[in-house]
């Protein structure tokens, strides 16, 4: 019997695994029973976190820690994202008002992530519609195919039927709070700060981040400098829209003298910065007496034709520098050899390079080479590290 059983197991293809196989599938049962029970001691200590905060917020114990509120000494004394803090503040303020929730969360039953949810979906309601609301979503979130989107969707339902005359109300109350703050900091440098509607917010992501990818893997840059650089690049709009006002003497300009120029707030800045932006900006000669008052004003122009800029378009489709593919429309048109102390505004030492990297090239114009590409047209490859060395495998560790 034990031979026909056999023969049975094997014309049927049902095998049997290995003791390896088996007590490998046991260790990931394992693992897998472990996850789930640190996740719901997390949830606990939440729970825990959510009963004390509004201890600490309501003595102004962010202010004993120089804190501006409690959900930024939250982020910094716990070291975890915004976000995260405003979630855990949202919910311990929410609690009070959502009992079955509270009672839920604090035995274990339901999860952090839920429960936040269920906070921030009511956070908007009074208490009668709270008392209404919170049995129909702690119910989905009990549900075994139900998810925390499920029921943040539920909960926007819940207001918009409640509400629905309330939801061009609650968009105006937040286009009414925007604001943009760009102040000067000691080292002339701006901070940039303020808080944008949903609509302004997509307009200006949708808008930048375009340009503020990585280039290639030498774009060390993290992603708030790249969407500066991006800025800048929109702003520049191909170099054609310089409208700042920078004194400069001739000396500088041409390359015969290191001293800064000035921005029209005073503000010095570097003369190789100035230089880059004489390059696609109009120039206009102020002539001014020993007591400052202006003799005469004149203008020369240092940019590129509107017919070398057509031309330079029609023969380059992105910034000429190797890897990067902001493209040519968005680009200044920069001299090849830089226009000092010899370079020519002529069609063959033109090509288009965005804001970004014209300031990295005008800064280091030693670690530039530049490549003829032999139909006319040229690229640019920055040699970002002056020094490079091999890795030890050690150090790859």
């Amino acid at each position: 019997m034990a031979s026909a059983g056999a023969e049975t197991g094997a014309g049927t293809g049902v095998g049997v695994g290995t003791g390896a196989e088996v007590e490998v599938e046991v260790e990931v049962e394992v693992a897998m029973a472990e996850i789930v029970a640190l996740a719901r001691a997390i949830d606990l200590a939440e729970a825990s976190i959510a009963a004390r905060l509004p201890i600490a917020e309501t003595g102004k114990g962010h202010q004993l820690f120089g804190r501006r509120s409690i959900g930024a000494w939250l982020a910094a004394a716990t070291g975890s994202r915004t976000a995260r803090a405003g979630e855990r503040i949202t919910l311990s303020r929410q609690l009070p008002r959502l009992p079955h929730t509270a009672g839920l969360l604090t035995t274990g039953r339901l999860s952090f992530g839920y429960a936040a949810t269920i906070a921030s979906a009511v956070r908007h309601l009074d208490d009668a519609e709270t008392e209404l609301a919170e049995p129909i979503l702690v119910e989905l979130a009990q549900a075994s195919a139900s998810t925390v989107e499920d029921v943040a969707r539920a909960g926007h339902t819940i207001i918009e039927t409640i509400d629905p005359d309330g939801k061009l109300a609650r968009a105006a109350a937040k286009t009414e709070r925007q604001h943009l703050t760009i102040s000067d900091t000691t080292d002339g440098m701006g901070r940039l700060s303020g808080l944008l509607d949903p609509e302004l917010k997509m307009q200006l992501k949708t808008w930048l981040e375009p340009l503020a990818v990585k280039t290639d893997s030498t774009d060390l840059r993290n992603h708030g400098r790249r969407m500066a650089d991006a800025l800048a690049i929109r702003l520049s709009q191909g170099g054609r829209r310089t409208v700042m006002h920078v004194s400069v003497t001739e000396q500088t300009l041409t390359g015969q003298s290191e001293e800064p120029a000035f921005l029209e707030d005073g503000t010095p800045i570097p003369a190789a910065d100035a230089r880059r932006m004489a390059y696609t900006a109009e120039l206009r000669r102020v002539l001014r007496d020993a007591d400052g008052i202006m003799k005469d004003f004149g203008r020369a122009r240092r940019l590129a034709s509107a017919d070398q800029r057509e031309s330079i378009l029609a023969m380059y489709r992105t910034c000429c520098r190797e890897g990067c593919d902001v493209p040519a429309y968005l680009a200044e048109i920069d001299h090849i050899e830089p226009w000092y102390p010899t370079g020519r505004t002529n069609l063959d030492n033109l090509a288009p390079l965005c804001a970004a990297d014209n300031k990295w090239k005008s800064r280091h114009p030693d670690r530039v080479e530049v490549v003829d590409q032999g139909d006319g047209t040229v690229s640019m490859r920055f040699h970002r590290y002056s020094k490079l060395r091999p890795r030890r495998w050690t150090d790859r560790q």
